[in-house]
């Protein structure tokens, strides 16, 4: 297969939408059986307190389960509304995304109005320093492409109507949206997922 490139970026919105699906791919289930075990102690602690309402095992299992189910199902949406949170602090980023026989290379470009800073590591961790201070080749932090080897991650995509998603070893995603991609491109990215088996 030729190697092709796309230029995107991402809305909070699609980025939202993509943390969503990847949710109810990966986690959902999980979270389900966890409700079901928290249930299951709710329910025990439910019954200590109807038998015996000085059960003090029962007030703690009930207490427990209820907490335990409110988490299981409030984290998801705290992570997601803090993750758009500093993805909105850091301002529009553009991407170019290469894919290739055996990999995929996704770059960040820097936007000619981000006011960029120069940051090292210290013995006190990772500094913002003057232009006018010399620091050591080695300690400047710089910006490296992505790299998504296709023989050694664990990928999986998925189509939604508005979106391309990939799923690296459970715990990455990338977000491709549609209305950055001629028509061409879409056929083109989606054949890639199908010919890689992703």
């Amino acid at each position: 297969m030729e190697s092709f490139e796309i230029k995107y970026d991402n809305t909070l919105e699609e980025i939202s939408k993509g943390y969503s699906a990847f949710w109810k791919k990966y986690a959902l289930r999980r979270a389900v059986i966890f409700t079901a075990v928290y249930a299951i102690a709710l329910g025990i602690g439910i019954d200590f307190v109807v038998h015996d309402y000085t059960s003090m095992p029962g007030y703690i299992l009930t207490v427990i389960g209820l907490g335990m189910i409110f988490s299981t199902w409030t984290k998801p949406y705290y992570a997601k509304k803090k993750l758009l949170k500093t993805l909105e602090s850091f301002g529009e980023e553009r991407y170019t995304a290469v894919f290739s026989e055996t990999k995929i290379v996704i770059d960040t470009e820097i936007l000619p109005d981000q006011q960029l800073e120069t940051v090292a590591v210290t013995s006190r961790g990772v500094m913002t320093v003057a232009e006018d201070v010399e620091i050591p080749e080695e300690k400047i932090i710089k910006h490296d492409k992505t790299k998504i080897d296709l023989r050694t991650e664990k990928l999986d995509s998925i189509e939604t109507e508005n979106l391309f998603l990939l799923f690296v070893n459970r715990s990455l995603i990338y977000i491709f949206p549609k209305r950055c991609l001629s028509e061409e491109q879409s056929e083109k990215l989606k054949n890639y997922f199908d010919d890689k088996n992703i």
